[in-house]
């Protein structure tokens, strides 16, 4: 599947509303495992709200590999995917340590109750 970004975003690519366009988008086609072009044509403007909305929020429920198995990025200038790539970083850390604290959690209340 063909999205073009400008058709969700206009021009800017930059607030979190915008980015949870996207992120509907991108989840229901992952979900299904299909394939998503994301064609940045037409955006001129980006931030990291838009991208942790959208991309970064997807590592909540899916690997990165298949993140970017899934998902091809063009038309995007290099500091856009300066922006996704550092965006993808965050999210990484971001999922790992809560995985980690919910854990700890666990172990702490199962030490409790038994």
């Amino acid at each position: 599947m063909k999205v073009l970004v400008a058709d969700i975003t206009g021009g800017n690519a930059i607030s979190m509303q915008s980015g949870s366009g996207l992120y509907k988008l991108l989840y229901d086609a992952m979900s299904k495992s299909e394939s998503v072009e994301l064609d940045f044509s037409g955006v001129k403007h980006f931030a990291s709200p838009f991208f942790n909305a959208s991309i970064g929020l997807l590592l909540k429920d899916f690997s990165v590999d298949l993140l970017m198995e899934k998902i091809t990025i063009n038309n995007l200038p290099e500091f856009g995917l300066e922006l996704v790539n550092e965006v993808i970083e965050n999210a990484i850390t971001y999922y790992e340590s809560n995985d980690r604290s919910a854990k700890a959690r666990q172990e702490i209340i199962s030490k409790n109750t038994e």
